[in-house]
């Protein structure tokens, strides 16, 4: 099942966010820190100026609801506090899928 993570980061976190995006590069990568959470597609969300970055979207593959949940909060954004909203949404994906 496809999950859609969307996350806005808090206030006054982008030198600590900007820290930390190595690891949670690092980790949306390594399966084996998430063995039942497959990464499809994802990146950073922009404020209307287009340069500053406020958030992050991700589409997950994983078994449920509290999985994919689990996913996010488990990052090292997570871990953080960088998240100042986050939602996870079940998403049937209908056109646009790789491969």
């Amino acid at each position: 099942m496809h999950f859609v993570i969307f996350a806005t980061h808090r206030e006054g976190t982008g030198q600590e966010r900007a820290g930390l995006s190595g690891a949670f590069a690092a980790y949306l990568h390594d399966a084996g820190s998430h063995p039942d959470v497959i990464v499809r597609i994802g990146g950073p969300t922009r404020d209307g100026d287009g340069e500053s970055v406020n958030g992050l979207l991700l589409v997950v593959e994983a078994p449920s609801l509290g999985a994919a949940r689990t996913f996010a909060a488990d990052s090292p954004y997570g871990q953080a506090n960088i998240f100042a909203e986050l939602h996870v949404r079940p998403w049937n994906w209908l056109t646009g899928r790789p491969g």
